[in-house]
């Protein structure tokens, strides 16, 4: 799994990352992109794999490659300069593709 396509980024977590092994893809963490109407999700829902490589000292941000799981999913969004939040049963982090 380490010649996966991914994008390199900066992940800013909203609870402590400190569980998640480094070097090692997350896979349970998924991307919406649509809206929450009335506690339902409309629009595409795509998991991301989350591979952790280092984090910003005294900060629970990270450095990380980022993947989406599908060849199909919309790859051309992630340009430099780009966040979307990663969804976990709610938002857990936003991510800035480098």
């Amino acid at each position: 799994m380490n010649d996966i396509r991914h994008a390199q980024a900066l992940i800013t977590w909203h609870r402590n990352p400190s569980k998640f092994s480094r070097n090692e893809w997350i896979r349970d963490i998924v991307v919406n992109y649509g809206e929450a109407i009335d506690g339902v999700m409309h629009g595409d829902t795509w998991t991301v794999l989350v591979r952790i490589t280092s984090q910003v000292e005294g900060t629970w941000d990270t450095y990380a490659d980022v993947a989406f799981f599908a060849d199909a999913a919309p790859w051309h969004l992630w340009v430099p300069g780009y966040s979307f939040n990663l969804w976990a049963g709610k938002d857990v982090a936003t991510v800035h593709i480098l």
